[in-house]
């Protein structure tokens, strides 16, 4: 999430929850040390080549669950701007959530999902977009579970968008961004009406680009969750959704290793479906006939997923 101009929500508290857009596995170990209890990831429709690890995938949910962390999750594909709301928008982003957050990650009801509101929103732009978005969050979350949805919708945005979305009803977590000059955020954040405070300045520590966030002290939960961290169940419940689309204009390298110092081993052609066992440092690794066996690596930032 974009922090330019951004100054952090003061106060002293614990500084241990984290945002990021990368895959956390290999740096878990480190993370704990600075005493990180949550990791907030992402879920999405799809990764950019800028950010090719945005989205959360199951292995590393496992791994942070298995190191005694907790997750949470904010649905943001870009979400910048007002042109990304409409209450259809709304419904295709709930619907995706929802079942990516079901039947690929596991995640259990009760739980939470933010929704982002990644700029500083007019009082005209929340009721004419983000609003019907947010409706339009809620058909989707109906649609997925037949009128049952099993998760709590959450913001991330400013204090003015948090507060319309709360007086309607259509939101039960507030999570403030890190930019104090968005309307209405220093006024929630002095009035404790917030779940998670955003903090700036975002940090980048062994290799690692994150935000450290704050629970407000009054309100403890914020819709944070576990999944279990069995890896034989993952392999067997992802399997369908672990298939990837190569999107590479002349086709893509099958590489050794994860990097391009390893020797290629084969090529994959464009519109070529393959399945990924994990993603870590923008590489992909690749089976190729979902026999789970792995043939090789290749850049993610040329995967898609079906």
């Amino acid at each position: 999430m974009d922090d330019s101009g951004k100054e952090s929500c003061d106060g002293e508290f614990q500084m241990n929850i984290i945002d990021t857009p990368w895959n956390t596995s290999d740096k878990l170990a480190k993370l704990s040390s600075l005493g990180i209890t949550t990791i907030i990831r992402y879920y999405n429709f799809s990764n950019s080549r800028t950010l090719p690890e945005k989205r959360l995938e199951l292995a590393e949910a496992q791994h942070i669950c298995a190191n005694g962390m907790k997750l949470a999750v904010v649905f943001q594909q870009l979400q910048n701007k007002v042109s990304c709301f409409s209450f259809q928008k709304g419904v295709a982003a709930g619907k995706r959530a929802f079942s990516y957050a079901r039947d690929d990650i596991g995640q259990p009801e009760g739980s939470a999902i933010y929704f982002a509101v990644d700029f500083d929103a007019s009082h005209e732009e929340i009721e004419a977009n983000i609003i019907p978005y947010f409706k339009g969050i809620k058909e989707g979350f109906d649609t997925v579970s037949g009128d049952e949805p099993q998760y709590k919708i959450g913001v991330y945005g400013s204090g003015l968008v948090s507060n319309s979305l709360t007086e309607k009803g259509l939101v039960e977590f507030i999570w403030l961004s890190m930019s104090r000059g968005f309307r209405g955020t220093k006024q929630a954040f002095a009035a404790g009406v917030y779940n998670l405070c955003q903090q700036a300045p975002a940090v980048s520590q062994f290799g690692l680009s994150f935000d450290y966030d704050v629970v407000n002290p009054e309100v403890s939960d914020f819709g944070s969750f576990t999944i279990e961290d069995d890896e034989s169940q993952a392999l067997g419940a992802g399997k369908n959704e672990s298939r990837y689309r190569v999107i590479a204009r002349s086709g893509l390298r099958l590489r050794e290793g994860p990097g391009t110092g390893f020797d290629i081993i084969g090529g994959m052609s464009r519109g070529q479906i393959v399945y990924v066992k994990e993603i870590k440092e923008g590489w992909a690794s690749i089976d190729l006939e979902g026999d789970g066996h792995l043939d090789g690596f290749a850049s993610a930032a040329f995967l898609e997923q079906t």
